[in-house]
C-alpha cells in the first residue's frame, strides 16, 4: 500500500484527495476494500471505488477524498490506511492531514426601534451582514455605547449626560444563530424582540435635561464559529 502524497493541507470545512495503490504481492489476488484510522473529529473519508479486484502482480489505484467540518480542529494529524481482503490484510499506509483555521469576517449594526426617556427601554435590532458565499454561526454578539453627543444647547448650559445616565442588557437568545449570505437581523431570525439588546435610559436622582435630544453612539462586535 502507498499513499500519495503522503500529506496535504486544507481548510476547515473543505475537502482534499489522496491516490492510493494497491499492489499484489506473493501471488495475491482477490477483491480488496480499504480503512482509514486515525482522521481528527469531524473528518470523514470516501474512497471512489469503494473496492478493486487485484490479479497476481497487479496495482489498482483508487482516489480517497477526505472532508473536514468546519468544527474540525485547526491542528496537524497523523492518519493510515490499509487494505484488507478477508483475513488478509496489507501494511499500514500513513499519511498526514493539516486542517487550517478559516475565519470568515462578518458586520453587526443595529438600530434602536423608538426614542429614550428616563425609565424607558428600547430593543435593538441587530443587523449581521454576511459577506461570505456560505453561512456563518454566531455565537456572540454585544452592544457598547462609545459615545454620547449632546445638544448644543446642552453644552451651551453644561448639562451633563454620560454613558452613566444609560444601561445596555445584552442579546440573551440562543445561539449559535445561523445567517445565511446577505444582509439578515435579529427580527428576520425570528429572535422574539424581548431576547434582542435592551439600551435603557434610567431614571436617576440628577438633573438630566443634558440628556434631551442626545445622540448615542453605539458600537458593535460579534464574534462566531470560524468567524
Amino acid at each position: 500500500m502507498t499513499l500519495s502524497p503522503s500529506s496535504r493541507t486544507v481548510d476547515q470545512g473543505q475537502s482534499v484527495t489522496f491516490t492510493v495503490a494497491a499492489t499484489s504481492t506473493g501471488g495475491f489476488a482477490g477483491p480488496v476494500t480499504f480503512a482509514v484510522a486515525g482522521l481528527p473529529a469531524g473528518a470523514t473519508a470516501s474512497q471512489w471505488p469503494s473496492s478493486v479486484n487485484l490479479t497476481s502482480g497487479s496495482t489498482a489505484q483508487v482516489t480517497l477524498t477526505v472532508a473536514t467540518a468546519t468544527t474540525t480542529p485547526a491542528t496537524k494529524t497523523d492518519f493510515t490506511v490499509k487494505a484488507g481482503s478477508g483475513t488478509t490484510m496489507s501494511n499500514t499506509a500513513p499519511g498526514q492531514l493539516q486542517v487550517l483555521e478559516v475565519k470568515r469576517n462578518f458586520g453587526v449594526s443595529g438600530s434602536v426601534v423608538g426614542l429614550l426617556a428616563p425609565g424607558v427601554s428600547r430593543g435593538v435590532d441587530l443587523q449581521i451582514n454576511n459577506t461570505n458565499n456560505k453561512s456563518i454561526a454566531v455565537t456572540n454578539l454585544s452592544v457598547q455605547i462609545s459615545q454620547v453627543v449632546r445638544t448644543p444647547a446642552a453644552v451651551a448650559a453644561n448639562l451633563p449626560c454620560t454613558a452613566a445616565d444609560y444601561h445596555i442588557a445584552q442579546y440573551t437568545g440562543s445561539y449559535p444563530l445561523t445567517v445565511e449570505p446577505g444582509t439578515s437581523s435579529l427580527s428576520r431570525l425570528n429572535v422574539p424582540p424581548g431576547k434582542w439588546p435592551q439600551l435603557k435610559m434610567l431614571d436617576t436622582a440628577q438633573l438630566q435635561d443634558g440628556c434631551k435630544g442626545a445622540t448615542l453612539k453605539l458600537t458593535y462586535s460579534g464574534t462566531g464559529q470560524a468567524n
